[in-house]
């Protein structure tokens, strides 16, 4: 049960929702989403993203969250690697827009037949808990957090990813003052992730949504549109080594998940983005501010195919697949799959590497462990590599999650795959 001081700050935002209707004449604000702006400016900052207007991760930045991805194994509650009954937690974090949409999320994921068994989706998203409330370790935001888990037979020690919305509530000032505000507030709130739920180790933000049909003060434009800048923000400052802010254990304290956007989806009401996304008055509460059902759905839609299939999110939430880990170069185009999966006997591993080039494939099991390797050189076509482990005499494999792991030249490729039985 959340506290009554959750409980009170979700009514009292029920009530300010509905004392104001939407302005339905505010369809555009004349700003150009940050993925459309690229190297142009707003304001004297740079769009994009990520740095130097680019909409892509720094390859550095993607192969360690790939490699981070890779490594996730399911957990039990008490944080325990379990292969057979453990969960991979994806959990939100955030205020009531992230709760309606992660909900419809859920849902979604809950009924997707390419997410793995032992990936679950949980709403720890609670109306009313902006940036500028929950950037206090103390407050009983976390605390529901953890009762909020625990309802759904999960723990604060099972939670391994997060997706975050925020927005500080009640904004004000100028671009700088205000998105400098919020980004603090984001870099904090990373910090009690990582002392909440340590066993986190991505997360992934998404913008607000078009406000300018808002008419409240609760978070309006230009503060949705410049809140993707906070988010850049904080994103750059892990990306320059800032220390409370870093994720790997080999640089120094793990102070923060490695951070990345998830999706972005502000756009300027009306006005098609580049991609044709836009925000209809229609779409959202009668405050201008709350997404409604379509909203929720249009939101939750880009959640689930996000997870499905960006590169550092597949490997544990659909698994199987081919993910590039390293730096492609052009011509070499190594791939791995693995067949059938899931599996009760053998594997045969399907390899494709560029003609002449050495190749090595491991197989590797859920603690590391290399199981067995093989070699050869490609030939610019599909080789079939079999792997019977019944072969491997005293030694038995429980069921659960493996990979098969590919290095040629500068490339390094993974395919995950799931044993159902011992050999």
């Amino acid at each position: 049960m959340l506290s009554r001081s959750l409980q009170l700050a979700g009514a009292l935002l029920c009530l300010s929702t509905a004392a104001h209707a939407s302005d339905c004449t505010g369809t555009s604000t004349g700003r150009v989403p940050l993925n459309d702006l690229g190297s142009g400016m707003y304001l004297g900052v740079q769009g994009g993203l990520y740095l130097g207007g680019l909409n892509s991760r720094p390859s550095s930045h993607e192969a360690a969250g790939i490699a981070i991805a890779q490594s996730l194994v399911p957990l039990d509650t008490l944080g325990l690697p379990d292969p057979v009954n453990g969960r991979v937690v994806l959990v939100s974090i955030g205020m009531s827009n992230a709760t309606l949409e992660f909900r419809r999320f859920v849902l979604k994921s809950d009924s997707d037949i390419s997410r793995l068994p032992s990936t679950r989706a949980i709403d720890c998203a609670v109306g009313g808990q902006a940036a500028n409330v929950i950037d206090d370790p103390t407050v009983a935001y976390w605390d529901s957090v953890a009762t909020r888990l625990r309802g759904h037979g999960s723990a604060p020690l099972q939670a391994q990813v997060v997706w975050i919305k925020e927005a500080d509530a009640g904004p004000s000032g100028g671009f700088a003052a205000s998105s400098e505000s919020l980004a603090v507030h984001l870099a904090s709130i990373m910090n009690i992730i990582k002392l909440k739920l340590p066993n986190v180790k991505l997360a992934y933000f998404t913008s607000r949504i078009y406000a300018g049909y808002a008419t409240t003060t609760l978070n309006p434009e230009p503060y949705a549109y410049e809140s993707g800048f906070a988010v850049r923000r904080v994103i750059e400052r892990q990306l320059a080594g800032d220390p409370a802010l870093n994720h790997d254990p080999n640089v120094g304290p793990v102070r923060a998940p490695w951070l990345s956007w998830g999706p972005y989806l502000w756009a300027d009401g009306l006005t098609p983005r580049s991609d044709g996304l836009t925000w209809t008055c229609s779409e959202f509460q009668t405050d201008g501010t709350h997404p409604a059902t379509a909203a929720q759905l249009k939101i939750a839609d880009s959640l689930l195919v996000f997870f499905q299939r960006d590169v550092t999110t597949a490997p544990w939430y659909r698994g199987g697949g081919t993910v590039a880990v390293g730096p492609a170069r052009t011509g070499q185009g190594a791939t791995i799959s693995a067949s059938p999966n899931p599996t009760m006997g053998s594997n045969t591993f399907e390899v494709r590497v560029a003609s002449g080039l050495a190749w090595q494939l491991e197989v590797i099991d859920a603690t590391g462990r290399i199981l067995h390797r093989a070699a050869g050189s490609g030939s610019g076509a599909m080789q079939r590599v079999l792997w019977d482990p019944s072969r491997m005499g005293s030694r038995v494999l429980s069921p659960g999650i493996y990979w098969a792991r590919l290095r040629a030249g500068n490339e390094q490729v993974a395919s995950r795959f799931v044993r159902l039985g011992s050999n």
